[in-house]
């Protein structure tokens, strides 16, 4: 059952929202009321939010600013519903923005499409990605950071990565740039030589923080790296990026 936050600036606004909402979901509501924190129910976590803007200014936008800097929120898919003006002003001073965005005096049947749209966006197949690195704690933290929203294997090698591959084939790959036996290179030399592994965005993780071996790295042409210590942030932003 899918889960869905609404906020706005209008109780209106919300009593009409909800009549657009396909039937069978679980909702939370919250009015924008200027707050620097919006107040819910802890216990519910939504899978994407719903945002009616009003009239809005910064002041206003202070709940759903803070909001969408925790990490259970900051990666939601988000529409926005708002005149342009409204909706400028939200992109303006919301991080990330929204990832859909109507005018609010379209028809009905526009938002509804467009809700299911939003929707659409948090149902589809989860990610699958692969993490390659012979530190298990690197490992255990990778898979934390990543697991509320893709499905995370961690191998502890570049053979055990290649035996993964033979079955199935991972949306993203984090690669450690330095490991025993077969390196990153080595690694991604095999990995790029597989039929399923032309295509696989490779990003590096790697402690190496000078400048010649970054550009060793980069020579490669990967998608990207990630110098480690590596927080969550920085690896959910690499993989919106990415994905």
């Amino acid at each position: 059952m899918i889960k869905i936050m609404l906020l706005a600036t209008r109780p209106q606004a919300i009593e009409k929202i909800k009549t657009l909402l396909p039937p069978g979901v679980q909702l939370r509501t919250a009015l924008m009321a200027g707050g620097t924190t919006i107040r819910f129910d802890t216990a519910f976590s939504p899978d994407v939010i719903i945002v009616h803007a009003e009239n809005v200014n910064r002041q206003k936008l202070f709940g759903v600013m803070d909001l969408r800097e925790k990490d259970a929120y900051r990666y939601l898919p988000l529409l926005l519903i708002g005149e342009e003006r409204d909706r400028n002003t939200f992109e303006q001073n919301v991080d990330p923005g929204s990832d859909k965005r109507i005018d609010a005096d379209v028809s009905d049947d526009e938002i509804k499409a467009a809700i299911a749209g939003i929707i659409d966006m948090r149902m589809v197949e989860e990610k699958h990605i692969l993490v390659i690195d012979d530190d298990p704690v690197i490992l255990r933290s990778m898979r934390s950071y990543m697991e509320e929203h893709y499905t995370v294997t961690a191998v502890r090698s570049g053979k055990l990565a290649l035996k993964f591959l033979e079955k199935q084939t991972p949306d993203l790959i984090f690669l450690d740039y330095l490991m025993p036996e077969w390196d990153g290179v080595t690694t991604f030399q095999l990995i790029r030589g597989r039929d399923n592994g032309k295509r696989i965005p490779v990003v590096f993780l790697t402690g190496v923080n000078d400048k010649e071996k970054v550009m060793e790295c980069l020579a490669l042409h990967p998608q990207g790296y990630l110098v480690k210590p590596v927080t969550k942030e920085a690896v959910l932003s690499k993989l919106k990026e990415i994905l």
